[in-house]
């Protein structure tokens, strides 16, 4: 089941929501020796397991055996001294499942979601080994593997951070928390249903039509999947944390504005911050870190961005986009280190002369220079995306080779005819500009300005419902907003990183 879907909003999602609040009133109010939070997490455990299996039950044997034999190995690692034993145990068992069902030829059949339950079972058993997990419920366990707001992409989130949230004290319900996260859930599916599938109709489109392309065409291909992925993802982010925070829940942020990123080390603090997190945590720091000079670093660095090519993908490809990403990472932090030790040499200078030696001209300059590092970083991971999204290499080259030579000429009338969304396009006839001889491609330039400026200069969806008012404007807002994405379902695809 997808979130943007009428099944999930209109069934799904509000019998939930009644069920949970109605289980937890009936637990509360219990006489003590009732396990209250038991008959919650069993609540979540079963309509968690009913949302994954709703279009594909033949996948939920794999979870729930997935979830058995890692759970079982966290209570051998509970009872017993030689906890390394186990953990390796489960690392053999989680990867090679994941190489088995994902890379190893197994066609259709690849559990949706594998990916992210198996790295979250991953950190279980390696937070489990270090000794900050003692005594977790097989229902706690179950149900913060396969909470469903996170189950099919996520966020990462590690066992830190949530089973303390299923074993605590249910709270009253808190409506201005739930009027905020309904705003974020809605955001979250207007990012999707209409930014993101619009631009994936171009996309589409290019990638199936590579040969009648020009320079333009190609460009416009390139920077439509830059940003169908980020809206695609942060919007189902948006509405995770949204589906969690009404339940009660709290959830990590994944995205935080990445494009707005000046070099490649500022984007991967802002974009799938928890993967990279896990991979830190959970690769990074254990191959050494920084703990064993710079040359070790800089090789740590660049494994963990082949490690999270391959994880996204088994094609040549995805090694390639991961490659280009963590060769940029080494050197942009050759160059930071650098320049931090120039800083430390002369900071004693600078800090007496700082304020009075930065004039207007200078500040003017620096805003110059940062602008230009954030379009040259946003131009290279849209250069990098065409590896993500290709099928092979050989079509990531050739749209690359259209980009490159130049030809440049009136952009595809059918490309262009994707961004005319009928809800739009009404407005244009209206207005008589339907028969300009630009009008067909008025939409397009339009939308991508706008969402470019969105990109750029707006807020974060989660930090616009920190601050949003629950007065008429907003609320009308809000109103639009879900009606016109509940509307446009029918036009709607999968998300993109269930694929991965």
């Amino acid at each position: 089941m997808l979130f943007n879907s009428y099944e999930f909003v209109f069934l799904f999602f509000p019998l939930t929501l009644a069920g949970y609040y109605i289980v937890n009133k009936i637990a509360v109010s219990f006489q003590s020796g009732i396990d209250c939070a038991a008959i919650k997490n069993g609540f979540l455990l079963a309509v968690s397991l009913l949302f994954y299996g709703w279009l594909h039950p033949e996948y939920l044997p794999v979870l729930v055996g997935s979830m058995a034999v890692n759970y079982a190995l966290f209570w051998q690692m509970e009872k017993r001294d030689k906890k390394k034993k186990y953990l390796y145990i489960g690392l053999v068992f989680d990867l090679g499942c994941l190489a088995f069902f994902k890379y190893l030829g197994m066609g259709s059949f690849v559990p949706l979601g594998i990916s992210f339950y198996t790295f979250t079972q991953i950190a279980f058993l390696m937070e489990c080994y270090r000794g900050n997990l003692k005594g977790v419920t097989a229902l706690s366990y179950g149900t913060y593997v396969s909470f469903f707001p996170k189950m099919i992409q996520g966020p990462i989130a590690l066992p830190g951070e949530m089973l303390c949230q299923f074993t605590g004290e249910k709270k009253q319900i808190d409506w201005e928390r739930v009027y905020r996260n309904l705003y974020l859930f809605t955001l979250g599916l207007f990012k999707k249903v209409l930014i993101a599938d619009t631009f994936g109709k171009a996309v589409d489109f290019g990638y199936t039509n590579l040969p009648a392309l020009n320079s333009g065409d190609a460009l416009i291909v390139m920077l439509s999947y830059t940003l169908q992925l980020y809206f695609d993802f942060s919007g189902y982010c948006d509405m995770a944390m949204g589906l969690a925070g009404i339940l009660g829940f709290e959830l990590p942020l994944n995205f935080n504005a990445p494009y707005k990123a000046a070099n490649i080390v500022e984007f991967w603090k802002g974009w799938h911050i928890t993967l990279t997190r896990f991979f830190t945590k959970y690769l990074y720091i254990p191959l050494g870190g920084n703990r064993k000079g710079r040359g070790r670093t800089y090789v740590n660095y660049l494994i963990v961005f082949f490690v999270s090519g391959v994880w996204h993908g088994a094609g040549w490809q995805f090694i390639v986009w991961g490659m280009l990403h963590g060769i940029l990472y080494v050197l942009t932090k050759m160059q930071m280190d650098i320049k931090k030790e120039k800083t430390i040499k002369g900071r004693q200078m600078c800090a007496q002369t700082s304020d009075e030696a930065e004039s207007k001209i200078r500040r003017t300059g620096r805003k110059i220079v940062q602008a230009a590092c954030v379009a040259l970083t946003f131009l290279y991971v849209n250069i990098a995306w065409i590896f993500f999204r290709a099928p092979s290499l050989k079509e990531a080259f050739e749209l690359i080779k259209k980009i490159v030579s130049f030809h440049f000429g009136k952009i595809n009338w059918n490309l262009a005819g994707c961004f005319n969304l009928d809800e739009f396009w009404y407005v244009i006839k209206v207005l008589k500009l339907d028969g300009w001889q630009y009008g067909h491609y008025l939409l397009m330039v339009l939308i991508l300005a706008a969402v470019l400026l969105l990109v750029f200069f707006g807020r974060s969806a989660v930090d616009f419902v920190r601050k949003v008012k629950p007065n008429a404007f907003y609320v009308t807002l809000l109103a639009v907003l879900f009606v016109w994405s509940i509307l446009s379902f029918s036009g709607v695809s999968t998300f993109l990183y269930v694929n991965f």
